[in-house]
Order: structure tokens, then sequence, then C-alpha cells
């Protein structure tokens, strides 16, 4: 196959610097931020951090809450919260689902990132760039279209589908490797699964070709209002605490 990264093709599997200060300019100075899933990049603005391990590079200012999100509910009071992100986390998760209910339930409103369809067909963009697609770990592709967030199981079938055109797209820059979604009140999302959506396997490949589609169309206008180039601004980092 032809249509894959190589050790030369740059990899962007971290957070956008632009997209960081984008989001954090949207946020009130005096909100109170949730970092849902911090891991090893806790988001600048966050007040609180929860997940199972404390997150690297957690500053001294942020609090720590040790919570398998997913698992279990998330120990805050019912929109708690005026702002939650969660990033690259509910990809790996057996029920994604359920820790969206309590994401939604705890926050007035947030961020949700994953891989996108586009990074996850694509075969090399995990580290040192391995002949599978996308990352092996991962559970399902997730996508954006008309306000709603998608979900379909990740199969080995994946291994076995033809070239899809999507490297191209990766070698042009960030904008292209990750799905956003920023929502408000509510999480609108939907798992297509199989037979309901669609029928395996004579119908998988089509639905992942419509995921792509869709995920670069709502990358496109995500990206329309932030900045190419920026700085991180710091203005707002230590600001808010969670009751």
């Amino acid at each position: 196959m032809t249509d894959r990264l190589t050790q030369a093709d740059k990899k962007h599997w971290g957070p956008p610097p632009t997209l960081f200060d984008w989001l954090m300019r949207q946020i009130p100075a005096d909100a109170k931020v949730l970092d849902v899933g911090a891991g090893y990049n806790p988001f600048p603005r966050a007040n609180v951090l929860a997940d199972i391990v404390e997150p690297h590079g957690k500053r001294p200012d942020q609090e720590f809450v040790k919570c398998e999100v997913g698992a279990e509910r998330l120990p805050f009071a019912d929109k708690s919260f005026d702002f939650v992100i969660c990033r690259h986390m509910l990809e790996d998760m057996a029920d994604p689902f359920s820790a969206m209910h309590e994401i939604e339930r705890v926050g007035k409103s947030g961020y949700i990132e994953t891989p996108s369809p586009i990074a996850e067909l694509c075969i090399g963009v995990d580290g040192n760039s391995p002949p599978w697609r996308g990352y092996n770990h991962h559970r399902y592709i997730v996508w954006v279209h008309q306000g709603e967030l998608r979900f379909v199981s990740k199969y080995p079938l994946v291994e076995y589908l033809p070239e899809m055109n999507v490297a191209g797209l990766l070698r042009q820059g960030p904008i292209y490797w990750n799905t956003y979604f920023l929502w408000k009140d509510s999480i609108r999302f939907v798992h297509r699964q199989n037979p309901t959506h669609f029928v395996l396997p004579q119908d998988y490949q089509p639905e992942l070709n419509q995921a792509i589609s869709q995920s670069k169309a709502a990358s496109d206008e995500f990206w329309v209002p932030i900045p190419k180039t920026t700085v991180i601004s710091q203005v707002g980092l230590n600001r808010g605490r969670a009751a």
C-alpha cells in the first residue's frame, strides 16, 4: 500500500497550541473547568483534573480527583462545572457512552476530542509508523456530523480494506488528525451499529468512507474561527476553583 505515513512524516499527536489558546479564550475567567482523563496533557485552564492516576504535568494549583471514569460516577454535583474537557479518552473505552452521560451531568458545556477517522484509517500514524491502521488499541472511530458525535466500532476488518486515500490529508498538518466537538447543555451522540445503521461486512467500507468525508467537512468548519498561528495565552489559567 502507498496510502500510508512513514518515519519521515511529521506526526501530530499532541494538541495544536493554537487550538488550546483559542479554547481558553472562549472560557470566562471565573468559570470552573474540569479535565476528565487529563493524562499526559492536562488542559492549562482546568481547575480540577479527574483520572485514575495523577496526570503528568499537573500544576500545584490544579486539584486532582482520583476516579475511574466510565466505571464509576464522577464525584461531583450535577452541573457543578461551567466547562468540561475530555480529550483522547472515549475512543479507548469499552463504554464511552456512560462516560459521556456523566460528563453531561456534571458540566454545563464542554469540549470532546478524539482521533479522527482520517487518522484511525491511515497506516503508520502511531509511534514508529507501524504497519496497521491508526492506533491499534482504540475501540471506536469517532467523528462529527451535523452537530452530532458519531461512534462506530473499529473492527479488525479495517486492516483488510483497500486504500482509503487519507495519508495526504494528514500530511497537510494537524487539522485532520483529530475530531473536535463543542457542546452546550447536552451531548448529542449516536452509536452506529450493525445491522441498525449498516450491515457487516459489505457496508463497513462505505460507512467509513462516509465518516472520512463528514469528518473532513466538520474539521474544516470547526477551524474557521481559529487562528493558524498564535501564542499560548496565560490569561485566566489560575482563576476559578471547583466547589
